[in-house]
Protein backbone atom coordinates (compact mmCIF):
# COMPACT_ATOMS: atom_id res chain seq x y z
CA UNK A 1 0.00 0.00 0.00
CA UNK A 2 2.86 2.40 0.74
CA UNK A 3 4.17 2.00 -2.79
CA UNK A 4 0.73 2.74 -4.18
CA UNK A 5 0.29 5.86 -2.05
CA UNK A 6 3.71 7.13 -2.98
CA UNK A 7 2.90 6.65 -6.66
CA UNK A 8 0.53 9.61 -6.53
CA UNK A 9 3.41 11.92 -5.83
CA UNK A 10 5.23 10.68 -8.90
CA UNK A 11 2.55 12.06 -11.21
CA UNK A 12 4.83 14.90 -12.21
CA UNK A 13 7.38 12.78 -14.10
CA UNK A 14 4.54 11.05 -15.92
CA UNK A 15 3.07 14.25 -17.28
CA UNK A 16 5.83 16.84 -17.22
CA UNK A 17 7.53 17.72 -20.47
CA UNK A 18 11.22 18.41 -21.08
CA UNK A 19 12.07 21.85 -19.76
CA UNK A 20 12.73 23.35 -23.20
CA UNK A 21 9.33 22.32 -24.56
CA UNK A 22 6.43 24.67 -23.95
CA UNK A 23 3.75 23.03 -21.84
CA UNK A 24 0.41 22.69 -23.64
CA UNK A 25 -2.17 24.63 -21.62
CA UNK A 26 -5.45 24.90 -23.54
CA UNK A 27 -7.80 27.54 -22.13
CA UNK A 28 -11.60 27.24 -22.05
CA UNK A 29 -14.01 29.92 -20.85
CA UNK A 30 -16.38 28.05 -18.55
CA UNK A 31 -18.47 31.13 -17.72
CA UNK A 32 -18.02 34.89 -18.01
CA UNK A 33 -14.55 35.68 -16.61
CA UNK A 34 -14.07 32.09 -15.36
CA UNK A 35 -11.53 30.00 -17.28
CA UNK A 36 -10.18 26.47 -17.11
CA UNK A 37 -6.50 26.12 -17.96
CA UNK A 38 -5.79 22.45 -18.62
CA UNK A 39 -2.10 22.14 -17.74
CA UNK A 40 -0.33 19.59 -19.94
CA UNK A 41 -3.81 18.31 -20.87
CA UNK A 42 -3.84 16.57 -17.48
CA UNK A 43 -4.70 18.84 -14.54
CA UNK A 44 -7.14 21.74 -14.29
CA UNK A 45 -6.36 25.21 -12.98
CA UNK A 46 -9.31 27.60 -12.76
CA UNK A 47 -8.82 31.35 -13.18
CA UNK A 48 -11.36 34.00 -12.17
CA UNK A 49 -10.64 37.52 -13.40
CA UNK A 50 -12.18 40.90 -12.73
CA UNK A 51 -11.46 44.50 -11.83
CA UNK A 52 -9.91 43.56 -8.49
CA UNK A 53 -7.45 41.13 -10.03
CA UNK A 54 -7.03 37.43 -10.62
CA UNK A 55 -7.85 34.43 -8.44
CA UNK A 56 -6.72 30.95 -9.39
CA UNK A 57 -7.73 27.57 -8.03
CA UNK A 58 -4.70 25.26 -7.84
CA UNK A 59 -1.32 25.83 -9.42
CA UNK A 60 -0.48 22.69 -11.37
CA UNK A 61 2.95 21.08 -11.28
CA UNK A 62 6.17 22.70 -10.12
CA UNK A 63 7.83 22.20 -13.52
CA UNK A 64 4.96 23.72 -15.48
CA UNK A 65 4.51 26.78 -13.26
CA UNK A 66 6.41 29.26 -15.42
CA UNK A 67 4.40 28.29 -18.51
CA UNK A 68 1.22 28.56 -16.45
CA UNK A 69 2.28 31.99 -15.26
CA UNK A 70 2.76 33.10 -18.86
CA UNK A 71 -0.63 31.71 -19.87
CA UNK A 72 -2.32 33.47 -16.95
CA UNK A 73 -0.91 36.77 -18.19
CA UNK A 74 -2.79 36.14 -21.45
CA UNK A 75 -6.01 35.52 -19.55
CA UNK A 76 -5.71 38.74 -17.54
CA UNK A 77 -3.25 41.58 -17.25
CA UNK A 78 -4.43 42.22 -13.70
CA UNK A 79 -2.24 41.02 -10.80
CA UNK A 80 -2.70 37.64 -9.19
CA UNK A 81 -4.31 38.27 -5.80
CA UNK A 82 -5.40 34.86 -4.54
CA UNK A 83 -4.43 31.23 -4.92
CA UNK A 84 -6.74 28.53 -3.57
CA UNK A 85 -5.35 25.02 -3.09
CA UNK A 86 -8.10 22.40 -3.20
CA UNK A 87 -5.92 19.74 -1.53
CA UNK A 88 -2.34 18.67 -0.83
CA UNK A 89 -1.14 16.92 -3.99
CA UNK A 90 1.81 18.20 -5.96
CA UNK A 91 -0.05 18.42 -9.26
CA UNK A 92 -2.30 21.02 -7.57
CA UNK A 93 0.18 22.79 -5.28
CA UNK A 94 3.43 22.42 -7.21
CA UNK A 95 3.22 25.90 -8.71
CA UNK A 96 2.75 27.66 -5.38
CA UNK A 97 6.41 28.57 -5.16
CA UNK A 98 6.58 30.19 -8.62
CA UNK A 99 3.22 31.95 -8.33
CA UNK A 100 2.69 32.57 -4.62
CA UNK A 101 5.19 35.29 -3.70
CA UNK A 102 3.17 38.26 -2.43
CA UNK A 103 -0.12 36.45 -3.01
CA UNK A 104 -2.66 35.30 -0.43
CA UNK A 105 -2.91 31.49 -0.53
CA UNK A 106 -6.07 29.88 0.84
CA UNK A 107 -6.57 26.25 1.83
CA UNK A 108 -7.93 23.95 4.48
CA UNK A 109 -5.78 23.90 7.62
CA UNK A 110 -4.70 20.31 6.91
CA UNK A 111 -3.21 21.42 3.58
CA UNK A 112 -1.14 24.09 5.26
CA UNK A 113 0.01 21.57 7.87
CA UNK A 114 1.08 19.17 5.13
CA UNK A 115 2.87 21.70 2.94
CA UNK A 116 4.72 23.23 5.89
CA UNK A 117 6.57 20.05 6.93
CA UNK A 118 9.27 17.89 5.39
CA UNK A 119 7.98 14.59 3.98
CA UNK A 120 9.35 11.26 2.81
CA UNK A 121 7.43 9.24 0.22
CA UNK A 122 9.15 5.93 -0.37
CA UNK A 123 12.71 6.80 -1.36
CA UNK A 124 11.76 10.35 -2.28
CA UNK A 125 12.32 13.23 0.13
CA UNK A 126 10.18 16.34 -0.23
CA UNK A 127 11.07 19.45 1.78
CA UNK A 128 8.44 21.82 3.13
CA UNK A 129 7.47 24.63 0.80
CA UNK A 130 8.99 28.02 1.57
CA UNK A 131 6.86 30.11 3.91
CA UNK A 132 5.65 32.39 1.13
CA UNK A 133 4.41 29.39 -0.86
CA UNK A 134 2.41 27.93 2.03
CA UNK A 135 -1.23 28.88 2.59
CA UNK A 136 -1.48 31.93 4.83
CA UNK A 137 -5.30 31.90 5.06
CA UNK A 138 -6.83 28.66 6.31
CA UNK A 139 -10.16 27.39 7.56
CA UNK A 140 -11.59 24.11 8.82
CA UNK A 141 -15.24 24.12 7.70
CA UNK A 142 -16.42 26.98 5.48
CA UNK A 143 -15.45 30.46 4.48
CA UNK A 144 -16.61 33.12 2.05
CA UNK A 145 -14.47 35.41 -0.04
CA UNK A 146 -15.86 38.56 -1.63
CA UNK A 147 -13.87 39.21 -4.78
CA UNK A 148 -14.57 40.60 -8.25
CA UNK A 149 -18.24 41.12 -7.44
CA UNK A 150 -18.93 37.57 -6.24
CA UNK A 151 -19.26 36.09 -2.77
CA UNK A 152 -17.31 32.90 -3.41
CA UNK A 153 -18.16 29.94 -1.19
CA UNK A 154 -15.37 27.64 0.01
CA UNK A 155 -16.47 24.41 1.67
CA UNK A 156 -14.48 21.60 3.27
CA UNK A 157 -15.72 18.07 2.57
CA UNK A 158 -13.88 15.67 4.88
CA UNK A 159 -12.16 12.35 4.27
CA UNK A 160 -12.98 11.87 0.59
CA UNK A 161 -9.99 12.30 -1.71
CA UNK A 162 -7.78 13.51 1.19
CA UNK A 163 -8.34 14.98 4.64
CA UNK A 164 -8.11 18.55 3.34
CA UNK A 165 -10.43 18.68 0.31
CA UNK A 166 -12.27 21.90 -0.41
CA UNK A 167 -14.67 22.88 -3.17
CA UNK A 168 -15.53 26.37 -4.42
CA UNK A 169 -18.78 27.74 -5.77
CA UNK A 170 -18.94 30.92 -7.84
CA UNK A 171 -22.66 31.78 -7.48
CA UNK A 172 -22.96 34.50 -10.10
CA UNK A 173 -21.06 32.41 -12.63
CA UNK A 174 -22.75 29.16 -11.50
CA UNK A 175 -19.44 27.30 -11.58
CA UNK A 176 -18.43 24.58 -9.13
CA UNK A 177 -14.75 23.77 -8.74
CA UNK A 178 -14.43 20.43 -6.97
CA UNK A 179 -10.73 19.55 -7.29
CA UNK A 180 -10.03 15.84 -7.25
CA UNK A 181 -13.55 14.98 -6.14
CA UNK A 182 -13.96 14.57 -9.88
CA UNK A 183 -11.71 12.56 -12.21
CA UNK A 184 -14.10 12.96 -15.14
CA UNK A 185 -14.59 9.73 -17.13
CA UNK A 186 -11.97 7.94 -15.02
CA UNK A 187 -11.54 5.99 -11.82
CA UNK A 188 -10.66 8.49 -9.09
CA UNK A 189 -7.58 8.42 -6.94
CA UNK A 190 -8.43 8.09 -3.23
CA UNK A 191 -5.42 8.91 -1.06
CA UNK A 192 -6.13 6.64 1.89
CA UNK A 193 -2.69 7.41 3.33
CA UNK A 194 -3.74 11.04 3.75
CA UNK A 195 -7.24 10.56 5.10
CA UNK A 196 -9.13 9.52 1.97
CA UNK A 197 -11.93 6.97 1.95
CA UNK A 198 -13.71 5.72 -1.21
CA UNK A 199 -17.13 5.48 0.45
CA UNK A 200 -16.81 8.96 1.91
CA UNK A 201 -15.55 10.18 -1.47
CA UNK A 202 -18.81 9.29 -3.18
CA UNK A 203 -20.86 10.45 -0.21
CA UNK A 204 -19.24 13.85 -0.71
CA UNK A 205 -19.93 13.75 -4.44
CA UNK A 206 -23.57 13.01 -3.67
CA UNK A 207 -23.71 15.94 -1.27
CA UNK A 208 -22.37 18.26 -3.96
CA UNK A 209 -24.93 17.02 -6.49
CA UNK A 210 -27.78 17.52 -4.00
CA UNK A 211 -26.77 20.99 -2.83
CA UNK A 212 -25.97 22.97 -5.96
CA UNK A 213 -28.00 23.99 -9.02
CA UNK A 214 -28.66 21.40 -11.69
CA UNK A 215 -27.32 23.74 -14.37
CA UNK A 216 -23.99 24.40 -12.64
CA UNK A 217 -20.77 23.71 -14.55
CA UNK A 218 -18.58 21.26 -12.62
CA UNK A 219 -14.82 21.60 -13.02
CA UNK A 220 -12.86 18.69 -11.60
CA UNK A 221 -9.15 18.28 -11.17
CA UNK A 222 -8.83 16.00 -14.19
CA UNK A 223 -10.86 15.38 -17.33
CA UNK A 224 -13.50 17.49 -19.08
CA UNK A 225 -15.94 19.94 -17.50
CA UNK A 226 -19.11 18.11 -16.46
CA UNK A 227 -22.74 19.02 -16.02
CA UNK A 228 -24.36 18.02 -12.75
CA UNK A 229 -26.16 15.25 -14.64
CA UNK A 230 -22.87 13.90 -16.00
CA UNK A 231 -21.38 14.11 -12.52
CA UNK A 232 -24.26 12.03 -11.18
CA UNK A 233 -23.93 9.46 -13.97
CA UNK A 234 -20.20 9.12 -13.27
CA UNK A 235 -20.94 8.60 -9.57
CA UNK A 236 -23.65 6.03 -10.23
CA UNK A 237 -21.50 4.05 -12.64
CA UNK A 238 -18.57 3.86 -10.26
CA UNK A 239 -20.70 2.95 -7.27
CA UNK A 240 -21.73 -0.17 -9.18
CA UNK A 241 -18.10 -1.30 -8.96
CA UNK A 242 -18.53 -1.42 -5.17
CA UNK A 243 -21.33 -3.96 -5.56
CA UNK A 244 -19.40 -6.05 -8.09
CA UNK A 245 -16.29 -6.27 -5.92
CA UNK A 246 -18.27 -6.83 -2.73
CA UNK A 247 -20.09 -9.79 -4.30
CA UNK A 248 -16.85 -11.35 -5.49
CA UNK A 249 -15.24 -10.83 -2.10
CA UNK A 250 -18.18 -12.50 -0.38
CA UNK A 251 -17.71 -15.41 -2.79
CA UNK A 252 -14.14 -15.79 -1.57
CA UNK A 253 -12.14 -14.09 -4.33
CA UNK A 254 -8.97 -12.27 -3.38
CA UNK A 255 -8.02 -8.94 -4.91
CA UNK A 256 -5.44 -10.69 -7.10
CA UNK A 257 -8.02 -13.15 -8.38
CA UNK A 258 -10.38 -10.30 -9.22
CA UNK A 259 -7.62 -8.66 -11.24
CA UNK A 260 -6.83 -11.89 -13.07
CA UNK A 261 -10.52 -12.40 -13.93
CA UNK A 262 -10.96 -8.76 -15.05
CA UNK A 263 -14.12 -8.39 -12.96
CA UNK A 264 -14.17 -4.65 -13.79
CA UNK A 265 -13.80 -5.11 -17.54
CA UNK A 266 -17.13 -3.29 -18.04
CA UNK A 267 -15.37 -0.16 -16.73
CA UNK A 268 -12.26 -0.63 -18.86
CA UNK A 269 -12.49 2.89 -20.30
CA UNK A 270 -12.30 4.37 -16.79
CA UNK A 271 -8.83 2.93 -16.27
CA UNK A 272 -6.92 4.72 -19.00
CA UNK A 273 -5.66 7.73 -17.00
CA UNK A 274 -3.98 7.26 -13.64
CA UNK A 275 -5.97 4.67 -11.69
CA UNK A 276 -6.24 1.42 -13.62
CA UNK A 277 -8.78 -1.34 -13.04
CA UNK A 278 -6.25 -3.15 -10.85
CA UNK A 279 -5.50 -0.08 -8.74
CA UNK A 280 -9.20 0.60 -8.28
CA UNK A 281 -9.59 -2.95 -6.97
CA UNK A 282 -6.67 -2.34 -4.58
CA UNK A 283 -8.33 0.88 -3.41
CA UNK A 284 -11.76 -0.61 -2.71
CA UNK A 285 -10.90 -4.11 -1.49
CA UNK A 286 -9.88 -3.22 2.10
CA UNK A 287 -13.09 -1.19 2.58
CA UNK A 288 -15.56 -3.82 1.39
Amino acid sequence: MRKFIAFAYLLLPLFALPQQVKTPIPVTEVAHNVYRLFVNNAVAVVAFKGDEGLLIVDTGYERTANDLKEKLSEVSEKPLRYIVNTHIHGDHTGGNQALGNGVDIISHQNVRDYLSRDKVQGERSMPALPKFAQPNITFTDRMELEFNGQLIQLIHLPSGHTNGDIILYFPESNVLVVGDLLFANNFPYVDVGNGGNPFKYFENVGWIIDNFPNDAAVVGGHGPVFTIEEYGNWKSSLEKTFDVLREHKLNGLTAEQMKQQRVLKEWESFGKFFITEDRWIDTLFPFL
